[in-house]
């Protein structure tokens, strides 16, 4: 019996010893910083700095370089470029948070207009305002950009521009001219804040170069454009949902569900279904499963 009374006591000064070890080991949780104080305490002014001391140098191609301003020098800063745009874009989050949003327009773009609902293909290059390079998407392997699903500053800036026009070389490569170009400069409240990223840490500013090529302004192929299928017209598409299903209309082929495609709910014939109601409820049909 005695050995047994040690045994089970040596037993539970070990299973405590180790619940202590691992409550020492285990790293406290990082209190979220408050997204009004990180923008207006540090980040503001951290990001008009950069801008101050720094300018950007472009090649033929709209090709972006980051420098200090040499104060012998005669850059012009990026704080003082005469194209300089300044969008004032609510926190998503945090009412009454206002974000100074910069961009400048290299060229806007010559083709089709950008929502912040569509698809978008383009190239980047991100910096830290340390000038580290933590991303890029060169020219030839661009990367289509979903915009429902991207950070708040693309949402906002990529809509100043316009798509190009391209031309199939017949080897796999495109060719594209006429696209839009620019740089924005944002705060990590419109970009990924406390979230982390490979070579970018959290509560970065974050700046982009990017190119514009090509957009898709109908994600689901049923002839109604992204825009339009903000049915209640919030300017979100998170709750156009008519028919209850798994997908929202943006990615809904069948937004009725009825059993015939939305591009084929087209009673006129002019390619636009928005305009079609059969029934005359003021529903158009192919949003109304009582009407094929």
């Amino acid at each position: 019996m005695k050995y047994k009374l040690l045994a089970l006591l040596s037993l539970f000064i070990f299973l405590t010893a180790s619940k202590c070890k691992d409550e020492e080991d285990k790293p406290e949780e990082e209190e979220i910083r408050d997204r009004a104080e990180q923008y207006n305490n540090v980040e503001k002014d951290s990001i008009a700095r950069y801008m101050q001391t720094h300018y950007y140098n472009l090649d033929g191609q709209f090709n972006v370089t980051l420098d200090t301003i040499d104060p012998a020098g005669s850059h012009t800063s990026l704080w003082d470029d005469p194209n300089l745009q300044v969008l004032q874009v609510e926190d998503p989050k945090v009412e009454d948070l206002v974000y100074d949003l910069y961009y400048i327009p290299f060229q806007t773009g010559e083709n089709k207009e950008i929502t912040k609902f569509d698809g978008v293909l383009v190239s980047y290059k991100g910096w830290l305002l340390n000038n580290t390079v933590f991303e890029e998407k060169i020219d030839h392997l661009p990367e289509w950009f979903n915009l429902n699903k991207r950070i708040e500053a693309w949402r906002n800036v990529l809509p100043e521009f316009k798509d190009g026009t391209y031309t199939d070389n017949g080897d796999g490569t495109f060719t594209f001219t006429g696209y839009g170009a620019g740089l924005l400069i944002t705060p990590s409240g419109l970009a990924y804040f406390n979230l982390s990223r490979s070579n970018m840490p959290k509560y970065s500013p974050l700046i982009y170069a990017f190119k514009t090529f090509v957009v898709d302004d109908d994600l689901d192929n049923d002839t109604v454009i992204n825009i339009d299928e903000d049915v209640n017209g919030n300017g979100k598409i998170s709750d156009d949902n008519t028919d209850n299903d798994n997908l929202l209309n943006i990615y809904d082929a069948d937004d009725d569900n009825d059993g015939v495609p939305t591009k084929n709910e087209d009673a006129n014939g002019d390619g636009d279904p928005t305009n079609d109601d059969s029934d005359g409820d003021g529903t158009p049909d192919y949003l109304d499963s009582d009407t094929h």
